[in-house]
């Protein structure tokens, strides 16, 4: 088989190439060896913990024939791809492109009037001129069966076309709330992937599933110059850049509206924002719901269009803030007109839940809850299986139905992640306010925390709450009380267990400071009986519940415990380099209640040096106390008659977030603190 590829090889490349062509199959599979290995080996280092270069590490022969194994696979395909985009001259291959390209729209991949379209982000200055290179022109079905039966270009092509299909199919159910999209721009998705440029990398990597420079290069070109992806509006890239490449994108175009191509007037484009022109983020957002239709939602033709329409939000984070905002109020507007939502049936506290929200939000809430729930059955059901099988390994289908316990556990999960999304996402600054007065006012009742807690637990709010957004709902409304409100978050979604967790810890820190407080002067009673107390706004609360009270690993408790890291200085990360100096100084100043770099705790701020990551001696010791908290509650029993060598005892592992001259410090004082057993 090999032989005969390499016949076919030569037959496409003259004399004097021979040799070298003969040799490029076994080349690509040593190359390819040495590359999975270089790869393999950096894993191993990271994996083990260490990053010595020189660090020997043994690597089982299974790995080693493994490697071989995956090498010899990928061999062919990289080496007809080399052949193809570097052993070919540009007159080769432009020659042999033709071919294919053709070849393609006889198989009705692609239609004649496509071929206008599908070299538009080949740049004029970077044409090959014809006479660039030799040319072999008399082996058409040597380079035929090469690139489409052996290399597959074919596949890649199958696949281009069934996205394009869906994307066709996506835009047309669609098209009624999408007057700005022109159905040319539609026509014309994607099309670039067709000629070579981005043809083989795509093949390497979407058919044969190898990762490849020459895919990388091709997935490049795509995302920096299709303009319905954000990576072409990057602010990577000069106005001027942008402004290049849309032109050239746009020659040709016959669809014209007040007077410029798709009505796109580049001269009045704001083209310093990273935002997409209108057109394009729809065509981007046609996209989404395509891939999601053809890979996800079973292609099914008869899917109500609420189904169809729904992104999860994590497919919106490329976007800016703004044209996320666009795409989600466009959802909102699709799912409200498909009548079907209202015959999705609700579960009592979903209904709860539902009176909280904004009325021309609630379609979209019922849909996305509808399919939250969904989407947690299956998950909750593979985990289980994968679990199930894992402890029975002879048994190869464990459980095949899905049980009430699973689908409960699935919905208590979706409800959980609604609740966070709904506070989040749903509901205005101000009623979020309202809410967290009345969970603060129970958490004082039921003495979590004091009426003078209260300033401290709210000083970051007006740090980071949305400005100039403002309720449009009435907290009047009967259906929304505050009895309703205490019973979603207080009791549904336990945030009273949260509390319960931050004041046990509280107690403990109170219990650290207790016993160290004579090896840290500096550390004043009131920074120690204001630690943790922002854990208890609901910013915080949210994330940490989900996290910490329901085991749900979810971007809100992401999101909050980002908030918790960055902004509580007894935590490294306040610190750290990613932040500015100013960032640090506005921190500082929010927590210490001090304007213009004053001081307080001891705390002068104009006095530290913010560029670097070294913490403020105070924040130091209170990050001491807290990991001795930590470890006295989770790891050391709880016992009251522990030595302070063994209060003190922790792993390394745990100061090396500190920079270089907190950690030298950490260590002196913990020696200090350990020496006192022996008084």
């Amino acid at each position: 088989m090999e032989s005969r590829i390499t016949d076919l090889i030569l037959c496409t490349v003259p004399d004097n190439l021979k040799d070298e062509g003969s040799k490029l199959i076994e080349r690509s599979k040593t190359l390819e060896e040495t590359r999975l290995k270089s790869r393999s080996s950096k894993f191993r280092r990271h994996s083990s913990g260490t990053f010595d270069e020189s660090a020997q590490i043994v690597e089982s022969q299974e790995a080693i024939t493994q490697r071989k194994t995956k090498a010899e696979e990928a061999a062919l395909p990289i080496a007809l791809a080399k052949l193809i985009m570097e052993f070919w001259s540009p007159n080769m291959r432009r020659h042999a492109e033709k071919l294919i390209l053709q070849k393609a729209v006889q198989e009705q991949y692609l239609k004649e009037d496509h071929l206008k379209w599908v070299h538009v982000l080949e740049k004029p200055e970077n044409d090959e001129s014809s006479d660039s290179g030799w040319l072999i022109s008399d082996q058409d079905d040597a380079i035929i069966e090469l690139i489409w039966n052996i290399f597959n270009i074919e596949e890649h092509y199958n696949q281009v076309n069934s996205h394009r299909m869906w994307i066709q199919r996506s835009y047309d159910r669609l098209k009624d709330f999408l007057p700005n999209l022109p159905a040319e721009i539609i026509e014309r998705h994607d099309l670039s992937k067709f000629p070579f440029s981005q043809a083989i990398g795509y093949t390497l990597k979407w058919v044969h599933n190898i990762y490849h420079d020459i895919w990388k290069t091709a997935c490049d070109l795509h995302l920096n110059n299709e303009p319905h992806h954000p990576q072409t509006w990057s602010k990577v890239y000069a106005p001027e850049e942008k402004k290049k490449k849309l032109e050239h994108w746009l020659e040709g175009v016959c669809d014209f509206h007040s007077g410029c191509p798709y009505g796109l007037d580049i001269t009045n484009l704001d083209l310093n924002s990273v935002d997409m022109p209108e057109p394009f983020l729809l065509e981007s957002f046609i996209d989404m719901i395509g891939v999601e239709w053809e890979r996800k939602k079973g292609k099914e033709l008869d899917i109500t269009t609420r189904e169809l329409v729904y992104i999860e939000d994590k497919f919106l984070q490329r976007y800016s803030k703004k044209q996320a905002q666009i795409i989600k109020d466009l959802m909102e507007k699709v799912i409200a007109a498909d009548d079907s939502w209202k015959s999705i049936v609700l579960t009592e506290r979903e209904k709860m839940l539902l009176t909280t929200i904004p009325q021309h939000k609630r379609a979209f809430f019922v849909c996305q809850a509808d399919l939250q729930k969904k989407s947690e059955e299956k998950r909750v059901f593979k985990n289980t299986q994968k679990e199930r099988k894992n402890k029975y390994e002879e048994t190869v289908n464990v459980i095949d139905i899905m049980t009430e316990e699973i689908k409960n556990k699935a919905h208590d999960t979706a409800f959980f992640i609604m609740i966070s999304k709904v506070v989040t996402e749903y509901w205005e600054s101000n009623f979020r306010k309202y809410a967290q007065d009345i969970i603060l006012k129970k958490a004082i009742e039921e003495k979590f925390i004091t009426d003078s807690h209260l300033k401290w637990i709210l000083i970051f709010d007006n740090k980071v709450e949305e400005k100039g957004n403002v309720t449009t709902h009435a907290l009047s409304d009967k259906a929304i009380n505050d009895k309703a409100l205490l019973q979603l978050l207080w009791v549904d979604f336990k945030i009273r267990d949260h509390f319960s967790h931050v004041q046990a810890h509280r107690h403990w820190i109170k219990q650290s400071y207790l016993r160290l407080a004579r090896f840290m002067p500096e550390l004043s009673e009131e920074v120690i009986e204001r630690h943790d107390l922002t854990k208890f706004s609901l910013s915080q609360s949210l994330g940490y519940t989900l996290k910490w009270v329901h085991d749900i690993n979810y971007s809100v408790w992401r999101k909050s415990c980002d908030r918790h890291l960055n902004f509580e200085p007894h935590h490294p990360q306040m610190w750290s380099k990613k932040h500015s100096a100013e960032t640090k100084q506005s921190c500082l100043e929010s927590w210490l209640c001090v304007k213009a770099g004053g001081s307080k705790y001891g705390v002068e701020i104009t006095s530290l040096d913010l560029v670097s990551e070294d913490m403020a001696k105070v924040f130091l010791l209170e990050s001491l106390v807290d990991m001795v908290a930590v470890e006295w509650e989770r790891n050391k029993g709880k016992r009251l008659d522990l030595t302070y060598t063994e209060l003190i005892y922790m792993e390394d592992r745990f100061l090396s977030r500190y920079s270089v001259n907190n950690k030298a410090f950490i260590l002196n004082l913990m020696e200090s603190i350990r020496n006192a057993d022996h008084e």
